[in-house]
């Protein structure tokens, strides 16, 4: 977040963050498990995460515009030769990790629906889930600046899941931020 917005985040709009993107992750993949029960397929598909991002749900936030779902649809996301390329150079390189989401993605998977996970799949919900932080984390941002604040709060973060997502998939988010936070505050 400090990268994108240039300000320090406390540590609850860190575990605010997370908690969004944790929220928004478990809908996408509840949503597109049942697309894919939807059309009768064995799998899931990159396909599969392009109509649950079409669906109504999504459709009326402003977090999924058009470019997300081509990045959805693994239209924009590199082939799964080209990530592991990368992932394999930025280890040689000293990263240990290229897309931290990945491994989130794969427990989410499991633990809401245990869906099948192509490599394609892991890749798309991945930059979907990055991208819906980084346009939390600049929002979250701009909400801080707008205030004269130099330190991003769990403030800023729950105005920026209001700002860009509607619906049951906001309340969903918000109930989970404040759970976390609450689950912190108390020493959890």
């Amino acid at each position: 977040m400090q990268e994108r917005t240039r300000r320090k985040a406390d540590k609850a709009a860190c575990i605010a963050i997370a908690e969004a993107a944790q929220a928004l992750l478990v809908a996408l993949v509840s949503r597109t498990a049942e697309e894919a029960r939807r059309s009768g397929g064995a799998r899931i598909l990159p396909w599969h995460i392009g109509q649950a991002v079409q669906s109504a749900e999504f459709r009326s936030s402003p977090l999924f515009t058009r470019t997300t779902a081509r990045a959805a649809d693994g239209t924009s996301v590199r082939t799964v030769k080209e990530a592991r390329r990368a992932a394999r150079a930025a280890r040689l390189d000293g990263h240990v990790k290229v897309n931290p989401f990945m491994s989130l993605v794969r427990r989410t998977a499991r633990a809401h629906g245990n869906v099948a996970l192509t490599a394609p799949l892991v890749v798309a919900l991945s930059a979907l889930v990055l991208e819906a932080i980084n346009q939390v984390a600049d929002t979250a941002g701009e909400a801080a600046a707008k205030s004269d604040a130099t330190t991003i709060t769990a403030d800023h973060v729950r105005t920026a899941v209001t700002d860009l997502l509607a619906g049951d998939l906001q309340a969903r988010a918000l109930a989970a931020i404040d759970a976390a936070l609450v689950a912190d505050a108390a020493g959890e």
